[in-house]
């Protein structure tokens, strides 16, 4: 099965089951009045619709480079990536706004018995979802799947957290705390909202360095010039110049070099090409790679 029809299977296994919660979620906020649970469906909708946008998109990213399009389609998912994240920053402020308005009018007491419950049975869903999706995450190199997990892996945490925090919020109720409980559900949306913001910060630089064509994390470029550092250890060739440009899925790789001697052997280039290439994509993926020999320097 080709990588296209991989990846366009886990993303369809994603937007069903994320549609199943997502209805589910909408009915039990609303029956229950909680704001946590409200803002967690409005979450996850975003997503929804992002992922149907991808579905529709899956057969540009994966078009070959062409002379008139030499990145391809590679930015697209990039951008797309980098709506979200601006729509679920966006979404976050909002929900802690409402949440602190909220909290001035006097908050709202909800069945936190009925939260807590539903949202353990919505741990266990959002876990197994989250297992499948890892799962095909490592067998695709998709920043699409790789985001799908990150937002799964949230909404899993995020479920265990309200259904403990509500649980413990029960036992408050025949104590000398029980003024907070009214509070306690517009708390949870803020605390929840704040934890979510470096996960977003972390995934809105990755995906602005990719849309501005920029070189990628400092842990990513550290591991491909170790790997091409090593190939070329024995050799005469002395690198100058590192070209490191990730743009969606792909990574682009081109290493000025110039030879002790000042000589090129074609042989010897073509050998360590297909060397760094190699290993490159076995541990990274999506690489295109190329030693381009420092002309200006030979003959100035």
């Amino acid at each position: 099965m080709q990588e296209r029809e991989k990846e366009k299977r886990a993303i369809c296994f994603s937007l069903i089951a994320g549609i199943i919660l997502l209805i589910v979620g909408i009915m039990m906020a609303i029956k229950t009045d909680s704001k946590a649970m409200l803002a967690d469906a409005l979450y996850d909708s975003i997503d929804i619709i992002i992922v149907i946008l991808t579905l529709f998109l899956i057969k540009l990213y994966h078009t070959p480079i062409s002379e008139k399009k030499p990145f391809g389609f590679s930015q697209l998912e990039s951008f797309f990536l980098l709506i979200k994240t601006f729509m679920i920053l966006a979404l976050n402020v909002s929900i802690i706004i409402n949440a602190i308005i909220s909290i001035i009018n006097g908050g709202k007491e909800i069945d936190v018995i009925t939260v807590s419950l539903f949202q353990f049975i919505l741990f266990i869903g959002n876990l197994i979802i989250w297992l499948i999706i890892r799962s095909s995450n490592k067998k695709i190199n998709s920043p699409t799947i790789k985001a799908e997990v990150v937002a799964w892996k949230f909404d899993m945490i995020y479920s265990l957290g309200m259904a403990f925090a509500f649980f413990v919020i029960q036992t408050l109720k025949e104590t000398n705390f029980k003024s907070i409980i009214p509070y306690f559900d517009q708390v949870v949306v803020i605390i929840s909202s704040i934890i979510m913001l470096p996960e977003l910060y972390k995934v809105l630089k990755e995906n602005i360095t990719s849309v501005l064509l920029f070189a990628p994390n400092k842990d990513l470029t550290d591991e491909i010039k170790n790997i091409i550092e090593k190939h070329l250890l024995n050799t005469n060739m002395r690198t100058l110049h590192y070209d490191i440009v990730k743009t969606g899925r792909k990574i682009w790789i081109s290493i000025y070099f110039r030879n002790s001697d000042n000589i090129v052997d074609i042989m010897q280039l073509k050998e360590i090409t297909m060397r760094c290439s190699k290993e490159l994509n076995e541990k990274i993926g999506n690489i295109y790679f190329e030693l381009v020999p420092d002309v200006e320097n030979y003959y100035s």
